[in-house]
């Protein structure tokens, strides 16, 4: 199996947005349901603003979807792979050394 560059290129995107604790954090959030920027920013203590920052970067790298309802934004997991990578992830980490 080869990589192309631009294989490479999106893969690394892929880990530098999951490396941020408070991207981590949203897409953790997510895992359980889809939810509205107010509401995962109750969920997760933060300022809209940053939090909308935070998703558009996942937006971009595809980790996660949005979806309008009348005028609020609802964000969700992109697809099942973005679930079935962060649960092997957390997996790995929780290994026993």
């Amino acid at each position: 199996m080869s990589l192309s560059g631009e294989t490479i290129s999106e893969v690394t995107d892929l880990f530098k947005a999951l490396s941020d604790p408070g991207r981590l954090k949203i897409i953790y959030a997510l895992s359980d349901s889809e939810m509205s920027v107010t509401e995962l920013a109750e969920s997760l203590e933060v300022e809209q603003s940053a939090l909308s920052h935070q998703l558009k970067i996942l937006k971009n790298v595809r980790l996660v979807g949005v979806r309008r309802e009348g005028r609020k934004r609802v964000y969700s997991l992109a697809d099942d792979h973005v679930y079935n990578l962060l649960t092997q992830v957390i997996s790995h980490a929780n290994e026993k050394r």
